[in-house]
């Protein structure tokens, strides 16, 4: 047997209460406790499906943020290399009083 899913439980209790829409319906104790372990069951597929979606969202907010910030580093360190371009820097090993 598959796994529950969310679309097919909700189906179902359509299905089983659609014949009552004009005649009515009434419920026994062990009938309502039934319809509650379904619904029960319901809640924690769509908490299921819920939390994947907020998984896979924060993960995708991850990688836009990782490549906005590749892409700032990216820009700063291409600034500091053109901005270096062109500074020579000569070591000056002689003995004596620097200027």
């Amino acid at each position: 047997m598959s796994a529950p899913s969310l679309t097919h439980e909700l189906d179902l209790l359509k299905r089983q209460f659609q014949p009552f829409t004009k005649t009515g319906l009434s419920l026994n104790g062990g009938e309502v406790k039934r319809l509650t372990g379904r619904l029960n069951l319901l809640i924690r597929l769509s908490r299921s499906l819920e939390t994947e979606l907020s998984i896979h969202r924060l993960a995708e907010d991850g990688r836009a943020q990782a490549d906005a910030l590749e892409q700032v580093t990216t820009d700063i360190a291409g600034d500091l290399i053109l901005a270096a371009e062109g500074n020579v820097v000569r070591p000056d090993f002689t003995k004596g009083s620097r200027k």
